[in-house]
């Protein structure tokens, strides 16, 4: 019987420790998914607090509350009975009010609702240790949110955030007061533009064809002098380097800037004898000091006219010596267009008149040179027609139609040209040369035509047909015998009458 009592005991105690740590699973798998739906919606540092919490302590807490528990009083009463006098039916009475008095102190399971199983002293101490984002000190967890209990965590984490903010903002303001006083031209950073001193307004900025004035100072990367100057020019005629025209076009009247420029855009490949080597980056100050409205052509006297169109002529020059043949043909046009108005030399005297047409001669002589080097044949004859309106036998006129019209394949009108080129200087070697190559180039034409018309006609050249260099070797042969068997008729005639003689 004492056997059979000790057994029961013992299925009681094992039982009530399973039911208490089947409870404690329950509510540490309850703990553990509303951590997880907290962590969730948790960010930065509130997700280290809630790390910081580890199921060893709360399983050691656990420990401290099973202590005071019934099913610890049920073991202890167990054993006092088992040590005690008593007789086995009170014995047997005793366990089975005890076994009762545990099953009715077992708490109820609440599933699947969320309600704490947590035990008071371990919900306080949880609650005290970690951040109230877990929700841990309200009945029903997670249903307070995140954001609507602000934490410590949170008033650093905003303050670090509005101090950021506030040095990114000023950073981003630096950035954008800076960015607006620098400029990339072109957009390729080969042109850069940095305003130094502002001017009066975006009103005063110059417009095509205005007249600028330039304070000019320029040096090479290894700050060596090379410009300290003022310059006057038309806007965007090409009177002076690229790199001027497009700065000057983005500033305003009073304004001093700092332009970077690549040598594509100042003195290219060539450079500028004695002081800018060839492929050199320059960096200039400029200053817009005044802006002027170019006046009317019409307003303008024979001597303002004659000088534009001449320092334009020169300009040209320049750029054609550098083979920049675009930039030189806007050169001479924009002379042109100054110099040839035919309502405005109606009214001049011859001489003044003779002046104008030699330098428009000259331009438009030069232009067609240009225009050769860059294959513009159209262009060419244009130019060259102009001239020989004025000057009927400009023999550089001449021969540059002629040119044109040879590579367009036109070659009766190229030998044309070249023969009245030719006639008034047949000394020229390069006339003569032009003349011959057009010559040979007829001459293959034709016999392309005749070879076409043979086609054409079904004619087929004889095969047996000897060749003009066999005729030419058979007919040598001809002479040489001939000229043999004249030989030794002759020197049989003279022995025949020397022995006649002597006999």
């Amino acid at each position: 019987m004492e056997t059979l009592t000790n057994v029961s005991l013992s299925e009681t105690t094992q039982k009530a420790k399973e039911t208490s740590v089947q409870e404690f699973n329950i509510s540490k798998d309850i703990f553990e998914t509303d951590i997880i739906n907290d962590e969730s919606n948790v960010l930065g540092e509130k997700q280290k607090v809630v790390e910081s919490v580890h199921f060893s302590d709360i399983e050691d807490l656990s420990k401290e509350h099973f202590k005071d528990t019934p099913e610890s009083h049920t073991v202890e009463n167990a054993n006092t009975v088992i040590s005690s006098d008593t007789s086995p039916k009170e014995l047997e009475t005793k366990t089975d009010e005890d076994s009762n008095e545990d099953s009715d102190s077992m708490p109820d399971l609440i599933w699947p609702e969320k309600k704490s199983k947590i035990p008071t002293d371990l919900r306080s101490t949880l609650s005290s240790s970690t951040s109230q984002d877990t929700g841990f000190g309200s009945e029903d967890v997670g249903d307070t949110s995140p954001d609507e209990i602000p934490s410590k965590t949170d008033s650093l984490t905003s303050g670090s955030q509005d101090t950021m903010d506030s040095k990114l903002t000023t950073q981003t303001e630096d950035s954008e007061a800076e960015d607006s006083s620098v400029m990339d031209i072109l957009g390729n950073g080969l042109l850069i533009k940095k305003i130094l001193t502002a001017g009066y307004g975006i009103d005063s900025r110059p417009t095509n064809g205005d007249i600028v004035t330039l304070k000019v100072e320029g040096r090479r990367e290894d700050g060596r002098l090379v410009d300290n100057e003022e310059i006057t020019f038309y806007l965007n005629d090409g009177d002076v380097i690229l790199a001027f025209d497009l700065a000057a076009a983005l500033m305003e009247q009073g304004e001093k800037c700092e332009l970077t420029t690549d040598a594509k855009y100042a003195y290219g490949s060539l450079g500028r004898e004695p002081d800018i080597p060839k492929d050199s980056k320059l960096i200039y100050i400029l200053e817009l000091l005044r802006v002027q409205q170019a006046p009317e052509l019409s307003s303008l006297s024979f001597e303002e006219r004659l000088k534009i169109g001449e320092s334009k002529r020169e300009r040209g020059n320049y750029l054609f010596g550098r083979s920049d043949y675009t930039g030189a043909i806007n050169s001479y046009n924009k002379a042109v267009k100054v110099l040839v108005d035919p309502e405005l030399n109606a009214g001049l005297d011859k001489t003044s008149h003779s002046t104008l047409v030699d330098s428009s001669v000259k331009c438009y002589n030069n232009m067609a040179a240009c225009q050769l080097k860059i294959d513009a044949f159209d262009a060419v004859i244009r130019s060259c027609e102009k001239v020989l309106a004025s000057e009927t036998n400009n023999v550089k006129a001449l021969y540059r139609i002629g040119k044109a019209y040879g590579a367009k394949g036109e070659i009766e009108q190229a030998i044309t040209f070249m023969r009245r080129a030719i006639k008034l200087d047949p000394e020229s070697k390069m006339l003569n040369q032009e003349m011959l190559n057009l010559t040979r180039r007829k001459i293959k034409e034709t016999k392309t035509e005749k070879e076409l018309y043979q086609k054409m006609l079904g004619v087929k050249p004889t095969q047996n047909q000897p060749s003009d260099k066999k005729k030419t070797r058979n007919s040598k042969t001809f002479i040489k015998w001939t000229v043999a068997a004249g030989v030794v008729a002759a020197a049989l005639v003279s022995v025949g009458v020397a022995f006649f003689r002597t006999s």
